[in-house]
């Protein structure tokens, strides 16, 4: 009868958290230049109506191309579309990027007799846990004035004493020696 391990075996991997190819930069670069060019042409579209257009001030009637018009005022608006169309494009590449950058952690548990047994099991995606360094919250004792201060200066009976370095003779009050490294003697 051959050894089967009963223990569960961990053995974790990575995966790309995406499945298919993060959007290309270029769409939100593309959209970006033909918004540009769309306000720039719907400028120069009504620019160029209101240099041709002509005012009579005896019957208060003005004579232009309203072609010009027109064309000018879509330009703009699909510029105007094209940029909104730019910012949501701009919003979803930076989270797909972000996300792809970000490889998830499978855990296999029991691999092996689940592959002994011809069963295939679908992984499961663990969340990554971050621990987060806690503050050292410890009220601190405030600073005494007055007669506080000058009974708090009076020289204690128990004083760290200098010792000597065997060594280089240095004296110190650590239990190693600053300059050799040598363990001084207490």
């Amino acid at each position: 009868m051959a050894y089967q391990n009963s223990s569960p075996q961990i053995i974790t991997g990575t995966q790309p958290a995406a499945d298919r190819a993060p959007m290309s930069k270029w769409w939100v670069v593309g959209v970006f230049c033909a918004s540009v060019f769309f306000f720039v042409l719907g400028g120069g579209l009504l620019g160029a109506w209101s240099a041709s257009l002509s005012c009579s001030y005896s019957d208060y009637y003005c004579y232009g191309d309203i072609g010009e018009w027109n064309g000018g005022i879509a330009c703009i608006a699909i510029g105007a579309i094209l940029k909104f169309v730019f910012w949501v494009l701009l919003i979803v590449w930076c989270v797909q990027r972000r996300r792809s950058r970000a490889p998830s952690t499978i855990v296999y548990v029991n691999a092996q007799a689940n592959a002994e047994a011809g069963t295939v099991q679908k992984p499961q995606p663990v969340a990554n846990v971050y621990s987060v360094p806690q503050r050292d919250y410890t009220v601190q004792p405030a600073p005494e004035y007055g007669v506080a201060a000058a009974q708090a200066e009076v020289p204690s009976e128990k004083q760290v004493a200098t010792r000597y370095c065997g060594q280089c003779g240095t004296g110190t009050i650590t239990p190693f020696c600053l300059k050799c490294g040598s363990q001084v003697p207490m």
